[in-house]
């Protein structure tokens, strides 16, 4: 019941936030493009903050992964790719969660792999903020050539499945924190609908 209301929030949350836009600057070296997100406010994710505290924080940021990301369009993977190495990061405090953050690091860089493989080389890097300026990407952002989006939004949707799955498999192996790793499968896995959507 717990994850069928998980399910429901997060699928509310991708239908009711507003659409993300994209505006091109140019900087001094080279041209970046900065991420505007009309959402509500967000805790701000910062070098200097302390580690999560509890299992509903992972939740609650992998649900907000599809509004921070939601409209990036070939900047999609890279995005989230970039949002999960920096929630992977600040679970560095929360004890026994060690194998969800190696399953998020392992998704993360897999998803930055599909983008170098199928690399926009013509369009900029761009730096994804929230319009108040509380999230911002902790990395310049890389496209997915457009030709050849299809195909890497298929492999990024296949490896969330992959991981889902090794977050289920993961709370079978621990009572303990069995309907956290399924919270936290549900809620990754939820950001399918931002890939398939791009």
């Amino acid at each position: 019941m717990a994850l069928l209301r998980l399910l429901l929030l997060s699928l509310l949350v991708t239908v009711f936030l507003p659409q993300a836009g994209w505006t091109q600057t140019e900087g001094p070296s080279q041209e970046t493009s900065e991420y505007s997100d009309k959402g509500p406010d967000n805790e701000a994710h910062d070098d200097d903050v302390p580690g999560l505290r509890d299992a509903s924080q992972v939740v609650a940021q992998l649900a907000d992964i599809s509004a921070l990301c939601k409209g990036a369009d070939v900047y999609a993977i890279d995005c989230l790719a970039e949002r999960l190495e920096a929630l992977e990061k600040e679970m560095h405090s929360l004890g026994g969660f060690g194998e969800a953050r190696r399953i998020l690091r392992d998704t993360a860089s897999q998803l930055e792999q599909i983008t170098q493989d199928n690399l926009d080389q013509d369009q900029s890097r761009a730096r994804m903020q929230t319009a108040d300026g509380s999230q911002r990407s902790t990395r310049p952002l890389a496209a997915v050539s457009p030709t050849r989006q299809r195909q890497a939004l298929s492999q990024a949707v296949a490896v969330l499945a992959e991981a889902e799955t090794q977050l289920l498999r993961a709370a079978e192996t621990s009572a303990r924190r069995a309907v956290q790793y399924q919270q936290i499968a549900a809620a990754l896995g939820s950001n399918k609908v931002l890939l398939r959507s791009s």
